[in-house]
């Protein structure tokens, strides 16, 4: 019996896999509440339909950077070639800016308002908001730590 070739292990590969968990939760509990207000107006919506104006419909358009960002963050941790410290703390960059984004209405976009409408109105999304300030948080005191 032959052995397996061992993987080493990549010591930023752990803070990304926490900041992906913390923003998937995030992002279910932000589609699950604007689906809600989707549904509203434009009635019912399978989950194939639901998928499909997630991608296409200007209502979901401020959720896909999240999208983007997590689809981002499953190709580096999927890649053959280990993670850099430069690119673990671009991806906490910007899942902390799109998460701090200030509603204020001092240069703030559409977007972050619709993000903080979406807190004050949900409590699901404020918990998982609050559970992504936590993930962010931890994974820039590791990276801390290793670099």
């Amino acid at each position: 019996m032959t052995a397996q070739p061992t993987r080493t292990p990549d010591p930023l590969r752990a803070p990304l896999v926490e900041l992906r968990r913390g923003l998937m939760r995030l992002h279910k509990a932000l589609i699950d509440s604007e689906r809600a207000i989707y549904e509203q107006t434009a009635g019912p919506q399978s989950n194939v339909q639901l998928l499909q104006a997630l991608m296409e419909d200007e209502f979901f358009a401020w959720l896909r950077p999240f999208s983007r960002l997590i689809t981002e963050i499953d190709g580096a941790l999927h890649e053959g070639d280990p993670l850099t410290l430069e690119s673990a703390r671009g991806y906490i960059a910007q899942a902390h800016e799109l998460v701090s984004a200030p509603a204020d209405g001092n240069g703030a976009d559409g977007d972050a308002a619709r993000y903080e409408q979406a807190r004050q109105r949900d409590p699901g999304v404020l918990f998982a908001h609050t559970e992504m300030h936590r993930a962010l948080a931890a994974s820039s005191l590791a990276l801390d730590v290793i670099g």
